[in-house]
């Protein structure tokens, strides 16, 4: 079990709720009353894109990674992100096309997701992309 903090999606949206690994982030939003928009929830539509921001509670809150953001990020969680997902995320401007590379090239996710997508994999803070 892993907390999963919501924030900035409306009055009583933010919340910290606990989430199984391996469970869709838009179905434990769904679940848990934050209202976060989808229309395909296939990962084709992008409307259900939000910013994702990995929780690690070692880290303190100062934390600022220096990693070079064209390589490995062992900070990072191993996150397999699909093709269709990566391809609608570039297609909206969300993230570049090197950046969708450097994802599927290192395993890792990128900082803005799909919310129909994402499985969770740790501690992390979802916020709306806009």
């Amino acid at each position: 079990m892993v907390n999963v903090i919501f924030c900035g999606f409306g009055e009583d949206m933010d919340k910290r709720v606990i989430a199984r690994e391996g469970d869709v982030l838009l179905r434990v939003a769904m679940n848990n009353g934050v209202t976060i928009p989808s229309e395909c929830k296939d990962g084709m539509c992008g409307s259900c894109a939000v910013r994702i921001e990995e929780l690690h509670e070692e880290a303190p809150a100062e934390f600022e990674s220096k990693v070079d953001p064209d390589a490995w990020d062992e900070k990072k969680y191993t996150t397999y992100m699909e093709d269709k997902e990566l391809d609608t995320l570039v297609e909206m401007g969300a993230i570049s096309k090197k950046e969708a590379e450097t994802a599927q090239q290192y395993v890792q996710q990128t900082p803005v997701r799909l919310a129909c997508q994402c499985i969770i994999k740790g501690p992390m803070l979802v916020k709306p992309f806009e």
